[in-house]
C-alpha cells in the first residue's frame, strides 16, 4: 500500500488520509477553489503530497486523476529526473516558510511527450490548515519566444564581437602607420609626440583586446586592462633596470567601456608623464599606481617621488597635449581630480 504522508503530523494512515480529503471536499473554502480557479491545480500538503487535483490537470498530463491522489509531486513518473531536485527544492522551501513561488518546469505526459509548465505555488488555508496551492499555466509559448530572445541576443553577441575585431584591426593599422614615421622624425619633440600618440592607441586597443578575450558585450575587467597598459608603457620607456621602481595594485573590477578607456588612457598619460619627466637620467625612483573600488566610486592614483611638477604650474591651464587630454576625458566621465604640487607629484582621481 502506499504510503500517504500529509501536514505536519506526518499520518502514514489509508483512512486518516480519506477522511483528510473528505473534509477539505466539504469545505465552503474547497468549494471556493473549484468555482474561482480557472487555470489546471493541484492541491497538496505542505510536505509536497498531493490531497486533490483539478481534471484539467490531468488531462494535460494524460493521466487518471486518482492515479495522482496521495502520490509526492517529485517522485511522479510524470516529473523528469533533471527537474525533481528543482521540484523538491521550492516544495522544501514552501514548507520551511510557507509563501508564494513559482518556476517553469517540463513534465512527460502519459505517450511520453514534452508538456512544458509554469507552476505557481502559493500557500491556501482552508479550514483553518495551511495547504499549498499548485496552478499551472502552459509556457510552449514563453519557451519558444525564450529560444527566440537568446537566439537574436546570440546574433547581436557575434555582430557586436565583429565590430570590436573590426575596430581593433583598424586601431593595429594606425598603429603601423605611426610606426613607419618614426624613421623619418629628426626633431625630439615630435619624436615625443609621435611615441604618445602611439601609446595612446595602444591603450584604448587593449581594452578591445580584453573585450574579445572575455567574450564580453559592454564590460571589461579594469584591473587586467590597466596591468595591460602599464606593460604597455614599460615596454615603450624601458627604464633602467633596478633604477626606477614600479609598483602597482589594480583591483579587478567590472566596468562598461565608456568608462574603461578614458580611464585607461588617463593612467597611460600619468604614467608616461612620470616615466619622462620625474626623473632625471640615472636617478633612483619610484611610481606607484593603484586602483580601487570605494563602493561610491572609483579611485585612481599615480604617484612619484621624483622632481616633481614645475614651480607654478597652473594645472588647470597648462598647454601640455597630455595635460589637456587628462583634463578633457576627467570632463567627460564626470570625474575628479586632485594632485599636489610641486613636490612629490601625485594625481588621484576620484568619481
Amino acid at each position: 500500500m502506499l504510503e500517504k504522508v500529509f501536514l505536519t503530523d506526518k499520518v502514514h494512515d489509508e483512512k486518516l488520509y480519506e477522511k483528510l480529503v473528505d473534509e477539505i471536499r466539504s469545505s465552503p473554502d474547497y468549494l471556493n477553489l473549484i468555482l474561482e480557479s480557472s487555470s489546471p491545480w493541484i492541491l497538496q500538503d505542505i510536505n509536497g503530497f498531493i490531497l486533490d487535483l483539478s481534471q484539467s490537470f490531468a488531462d494535460i498530463l494524460g493521466y487518471d486523476p486518482e492515479n495522482l491522489r496521495g502520490k509526492y509531486l517529485p517522485t511522479l513518473r510524470a516529473v523528469p529526473l533533471i527537474q525533481k531536485s528543482r521540484l523538491r527544492i521550492l516544495l522544501d522551501r514552501m514548507s520551511e516558510e510557507p509563501r508564494e513561488c513559482r518556476g517553469l518546469f517540463e513534465f512527460i505526459d502519459s505517450e511520453g511527450g514534452t508538456v512544458p509548465l509554469e507552476l505557481n505555488l502559493r500557500p491556501l488555508e482552508i479550514s483553518g490548515q495551511v495547504f499549498v496551492l499548485v496552478t499551472a499555466v502552459d509556457a510552449s509559448d514563453r519557451i519558444r519566444e525564450m529560444g527566440e530572445l537568446e537566439e537574436r541576443i546570440c546574433e547581436l553577441k557575434n555582430t557586436i564581437n565583429s565590430l570590436y575585431r573590426q575596430i581593433d584591426r583598424n586601431l593595429q593599422l594606425i598603429t603601423s602607420i605611426v610606426n613607419l614615421q618614426f624613421p623619418y622624425i629628426k626633431d625630439e619633440d615630435d619624436y615625443e609626440l609621435l611615441r604618445d600618440t602611439q601609446n595612446r592607441l595602444k591603450s584604448i586597443r587593449k581594452a578591445y583586446e580584453k573585450l574579445i578575450y572575455e567574450g564580453s558585450s559592454d564590460t571589461i575587467n579594469f584591473g587586467a586592462y590597466a596591468r595591460s597598459i602599464v606593460s604597455g608603457i614599460l615596454s615603450t620607456y624601458s627604464p633602467e633596470p633596478g633604477r626606477v621602481r614600479l609598483e602597482m595594485y589594480f583591483e579587478d573590477v567590472d566596468m562598461v567601456l565608456e568608462l574603461a578607456v578614458p580611464l585607461g588612457m588617463i593612467l597611460s598619460e600619468l604614467l608616461s608623464n612620470s616615466f619622462r619627466h620625474a626623473f632625471s637620467e640615472g636617478q633612483d625612483g619610484k611610481i606607484r599606481a593603484v586602483f580601487r573600488d570605494k563602493g561610491d566610486h572609483y579611485m585612481l592614483e599615480v604617484r612619484d617621488n621624483g622632481r616633481g611638477f614645475p614651480e607654478g604650474l597652473d594645472f588647470e591651464g597648462a598647454d601640455s597635449l597630455g595635460l589637456q587630454l587628462v583634463r578633457n576625458l576627467i570632463n567627460q566621465i564626470e570625474a575628479k581630480i586632485d594632485y599636489t604640487l610641486p613636490r612629490g607629484p601625485a594625481s588621484g582621481l576620484g568619481f
